[in-house]
């Protein structure tokens, strides 16, 4: 079973040919050191948004008025959608599984995704990428019978240098973007991902792959 994730299909539209060689080749990108503490805080805010849902609160204090509807009140859902299994069968050897963070009910009885982000500074835009895992996830949720609508919302946890609180100096800031989604867009790449992994001949690299131009040196 191949299985293909948000997150993989975006280094599809980044390089067909990485993708390609990771999926066909096993030749991943190195891997490089990274700070352990975003994982942190992300664990950290799932625990506290399930605090949350077991006291009965529609939404955390800090997001009160800010996101419509609230969390989704079914732990065991929640918690089913957490895994990385949480997906569907494109075909018979795809799989297309993303773990979400947690889930909005909106008032209609629509989920749609909810996705925690951490950050050292303000928030200056939205990341294509980021736009697409939505769109992914938006797309989980409706192949997995849920009534969903084309929306998603990023919850950005950030400190700010400028305006610190030295009283409470890691204090983090909310803001929140509402992201489109855009579902069928992603079952589109996911078909055409799929169509490179069947392929025996290696596609064309990305016009701005930074792991391409390097495969061709020889080392003396």
């Amino acid at each position: 079973m191949i299985k293909i994730s948000p997150s993989s299909l975006n280094s599809f539209i980044e390089c067909p040919r990485c993708f390609w060689l990771r999926y066909t080749k096993n030749i991943q990108h190195p891997d490089a050191p990274s700070s352990t503490l975003p994982n942190g805080v992300d664990y950290s805010l799932k625990a506290y948004y399930d605090h949350c849902r077991e006291q009965g609160l529609v939404l955390p204090s800090e997001l009160e008025g800010l996101l419509p509807g609230g969390l989704v009140q079914d732990q065991g859902l929640v918690d089913r959608m957490r895994k990385t299994t949480f997906g569907f069968d494109v075909a018979e050897d795809i799989r297309f599984q993303g773990a979400l963070d947690d889930v909005l009910e909106l008032s209609d009885g629509a989920m749609v995704p909810l996705d925690n982000k951490t950050k050292g500074f303000p928030v200056k835009e939205i990341h294509w990428t980021q736009i697409m895992q939505m769109s992914g996830y938006a797309l989980i949720l409706r192949e997995n019978g849920f009534k969903t609508a084309n929306r998603a919302f990023l919850v950005y946890w950030f400190l700010d240098h400028k305006t610190i609180d030295f009283s409470d100096p890691l204090h983090f800031r909310v803001a929140i973007e509402e992201v489109e989604t855009k579902p069928e867009e992603v079952m589109q790449k996911i078909m055409e991902a799929v169509s490179v992994i069947k392929s025996d001949v290696m596609p064309e690299q990305g016009e701005s792959c930074q792991f391409c131009p390097y495969r061709g040196i020889i080392i003396p």
